[in-house]
Parts: structure tokens; sequence; C-alpha cells
């Protein structure tokens, strides 16, 4: 066990509402659920931000020594995905397993740990009937017409979450909650559906039906990992009401003192929908944002920001032709006004392009290159022969990074601790003047060791640099319309006037490619290029 176990973390928890250390169940283990996706759809960058920050999580919390069980739970079971399989004309589990391995595909190349049980709603019928039929017994439940619903006045901390009272959520009961004159009340909510035509069932001491939304985290994370765990993760939209709902039902079941021990809730993704036209759309899938960048260039970009925050998702369109920013009305119109160029809208939507995710892409690829670099230069300069000392910036390094995350997770103030050693260590490969060779091959070594450590924390920063360097480019080439074979046939054509000695034909090829927004490096085993 890592003896880093010992040092506490700390973490905001939305039912305190405040920052509290995290002691858990059992010492040295951690149970967490999370909430995942129901699946009548793809992915879009909101779910991806809801399994990025557990991930990240779990991550990290192994690393500090801990033995942790994570769920993760599918919901297969949904009137969304009953209602898309009527449309479609096939099976409701259909439309859940085509959805699931979507999900799977656009997971998969984020990086993500695995989770240790993914449960569906699906296979814990038995689970959830068991549990409706507790709650019955307990005089929290009451079935009407096949229908089971729960007495929310029964369940006197109701509201503790959210932090609401039943009579502010009386207030908008109208125009949130269907209303059902066989209900005790309106705030009681389904914990099974009876049967309608044409839709799944399963059999039950009530009639045949179908859970409904709530129950099923209840019974999933009691079968999995107890009737008491350490943290539930969701996103902010979760917390009313579907976890107030999921306390009601495991605290009514098992007693107050049961289910989750700490809440942890991400912040939404706001997409800057003002300057974008209805006619290009602003809903982006995950998958329709990595056919553009590369997943971890997402996956850095959902970290930058405390998990807590919003995340802004700006968007900017751009004319084909000269490539002015274009304005809502001028997207509607397709007219850009500096050029005159008229543009249809599949040509502006392939000009759709995040200010955000540009950025975290530089960023990205500045980590990358140094590191690129760094690893050329142990691979070439004598380690030298006796131990100085580490520059301060990167001998504390790796410690900065996990303070930041043992005070709530906070990814933001994590990656902010790269900066300064990323920066010296930029500088000791350029010209190492001011420190002996001793600390700056040690201290070139010591980041490159410290990144890697970082990378399995963080689920950035581990691939092959310059592998990911190259993949990087020839994607921001496509996203620019830049002519990859254009360019390469310039490089060779320099090639061989540089062979002849030719400098003149050499600098203007050089020129040329500056022109196109490509820079030249030269080197021993020939030339490379990379954008400006």
């Amino acid at each position: 066990m890592n003896q880093n176990i010992q040092e506490p973390i700390f973490l905001h928890d939305t039912q305190t509402g405040g920052k509290v250390e995290l002691r858990t169940i059992e010492s040295g283990k951690v149970g967490i659920y999370c909430c995942g996706p129901t699946v009548y759809g793809l992915t879009h960058l909101g779910n991806t931000r809801a399994a990025v920050v557990p991930d990240v999580i779990v991550r990290f919390l192994r690393h500090q020594g801990y033995e942790v069980k994570y769920v993760r739970n599918l919901t297969d079971i949904d009137d969304k995905i009953i209602t898309l399989g009527r449309e479609e004309g096939i099976e409701s589990a259909a439309v859940a397993e085509k959805f699931i391995n979507a999900y799977h595909e656009d997971l998969a190349g984020l990086n993500m740990v695995q989770p240790d049980v993914e449960p569906r709603v699906s296979e814990h019928i038995p689970h959830i009937l068991e549990l409706v039929g507790t709650l019955i017994d307990k005089g929290l439940a009451y079935e009407v017409d096949g229908d089971v619903y729960y007495r929310v006045r029964r369940f006197k901390t109701y509201g503790k979450l959210s932090h609401r009272s039943l009579d502010e959520m009386l207030e908008g009961a109208g125009s949130r909650i269907e209303v059902d004159e066989r209900k005790e009340s309106p705030l009681d909510f389904a914990l099974w559906k009876s049967v309608k035509p044409g839709e799944p069932s399963w059999e039950s001491p009530w009639g045949p039906g179908r859970p409904g939304w709530h129950i099923e985290c209840s019974a999933m994370s009691s079968t999995h990992l107890g009737d008491s765990f350490d943290i539930h993760c969701g996103g902010r939209d979760l917390i009313f009401p579907h976890h107030e709902n999921e306390i009601a039902q495991s605290q009514g079941a098992h007693g107050v003192d049961s289910f989750a021990r700490f809440w942890v809730h991400n912040g939404f993704i706001n997409f800057d929908g003002e300057k974008m036209s209805k006619s290009l759309g602003n809903f982006f899938t995950t998958r329709q944002i990595t056919a553009l960048y590369d997943t971890e260039t997402v996956r850095y970009f959902l970290l930058t920001v405390h998990y807590r925050s919003g995340l802004n998702f700006e968007l900017e369109v751009t004319c084909p032709a000269c490539g002015g920013l274009l304005n809502k009305t001028e997207q509607d119109s397709g007219l850009c006004p500096s050029c005159g160029n008229q543009a249809t809208v599949e040509e502006l939507k392939g000009r759709v392009r995040f200010p955000g995710l540009e950025e975290a892409d530089d960023r990205l690829a500045y980590i990358y290159s140094t590191l690129a670099k760094a690893r050329t230069f142990l691979s070439t300069a004598k380690r030298p022969g006796n131990e100085d000392p580490v520059l301060d910036s990167v001998a504390e390094m790796v410690s900065g990074f996990v303070a930041h995350l043992r005070n709530d997770f906070n990814t933001g103030g994590a990656l902010g601790v790269l900066s300064k050693p990323l920066g010296e260590i930029n500088g000791l490969l350029a010209s190492g003047k001011g420190v002996g060779k001793a600390t700056r091959w040690l201290t070139i070594e010591s980041f490159v060791s410290g990144m890697e450590e970082l990378a399995g924390i963080f689920g950035c920063f581990g691939q092959d640099p310059e592998t990911w360097l190259r993949s990087r480019r020839d994607g921001k080439a496509a996203r620019n319309g830049l002519d990859i074979q254009r360019v390469e046939a310039l490089l060779v054509e320099r090639q061989e006037v540089r062979a002849a000695k030719n400098w003149e034909a050499a600098d203007r090829i050089r020129e040329e490619l500056t022109d196109l927004g490509v820079g030249v490096q030269d080197g021993p085993e020939g030339s490379n290029w990379s954008f400006l």
C-alpha cells in the first residue's frame, strides 16, 4: 500500500455543502458509484465529462494507495429508449445495445480505466423487485392499479441533498411533474410502472411492468457496493430529482445512516450557442468532436478546470474562402461580407472551430514536444558521474500536482503546477547555461520520470511523444485544409536543392512553406515540418 495514503484527501460534499475529509467506511478501501448514461443516443460532451471526472478520481485514489471498487451503471430501460425502438420498428433492447456499444467506442479513445462492474438495469430486476417490496412493507410506498409510488412525505429528510423544502418543490410541481390524480401527492414518484401495450415488461407482485428510473441505482449500488459505500458521482443535473430520490429509496429501506457517504457532482458544459446559427446546430456528439481533435486533447480540455465549475465550449465558424469569422446572420445566409464568398451549409459545417479545444491542443502539443526533446537529450547525452541536486520546480512537480488533487480533485490547479517545470526544462534543453552538467541531466531525467507518474494519474501525457505529435500535426492539417502531399513534396524538393548546395532555392521553398503556415526543422536525418 502506498505510504501516501496517510495524507488527507478533501472533497466537496454536495449534501453538506462544504469541503470535508475523505474518511472511508473501511480503511484503505473506497467504493465509488457513478451514474452512467441512459442509452438512447450517441454520447455528447456532457456525458463524456461525467465519465472523465470519476475516472481521474479513481486513478488518483489508486495512486494514493487505496483499493478502489468502481461501479458505473448503464440505464437500458427507459421511456426514451422504448419510444425510439417504436419509431425505428425494433426492440428496445436492440436500441439499448446499439448505443451501449457506441458509448464504449466513444470512451475507448479517451484512455478510461474500466469500471470494476458495469451493471445494467435489465440485469437487476430481481433486486429492484425486492427493494420495492421492502419500501411497501415499511409504508414508504403504495400500489395503485399495478403502479407503485414512493410516499415522499413519509421520508422526513427529503430534500437534504438539493437543499429544497417540500413547499418549494410543490410550487414548481405543475410544470415539472406529470399530474396523476391517483397519487397521494404530486411529489410521489414511480418505483414500478404497470405494463403498457408494446413495452417490455417483467412479472412482479403488482402485475407485469418495468422499473421506474430512480429505483435502478438504489438497487444496483447496494448489489455491488453494499447498503453503504463511500462516494457517489454524477452530473449536477442529477442532484434533483434523481439523486434525491435515490437517497429516499435507499435510506428508507436500509436506514438513515446508509447509502452514499459523500456526493461528488461535476458542473455543466456551457455551449456557446449564441454564436452559431440553428442551421449549423450547437449540439455536438463526442465522436463529432474526436473526428476533428485528438481524443487526448478532448480529455485534457475537459480537465483544464475544476470539476465543479462550468466549462465553456466556445464555437466559431469561419469563411471557407478567406478564413474570416462569420456571425449568426452571415452563417444563415452563407455570404461572407469580407470576400463575397457564398458558402453552403455543408461547407460551413466543415469550418466550425472550437477555440478552447485549439488552446488545449496547443498546450498538450507543448508538453509532448518538451517530452520528445527531453527523451532525445537523455538518449544522446552522457549521464554524469556525480549527483548534483535537481532544480526545485522539477523536484517538487509531482508533489505539487498531487497536492492540488488532494484538495477536492482540482485538476485545473494540478495542471498549473506544470507551467514552471516545463519552462525550465525547455531552458535546460536549449542551453543549460547557469547550471552544472549533472544538475541539467538529472533535472531532465527527473522531469521525464515525473511526467510518466503523472500520466498514470491524469490519463494524459502517456503516449509516445513523436507518434502523438505526428498524429496531431496531420489532424490539424486536415482541419485547416492543408495539402500534406504538397508540403511533403516541397520538403523533398528542398532536400534535393540543399544537397546541391542551392541555398537560394532552399530559402525560397522555406518561404513558400512559411506562407502555408509550416515551419521546417532540419536535422542530421533529414527535414521535418510542423505548424508555426
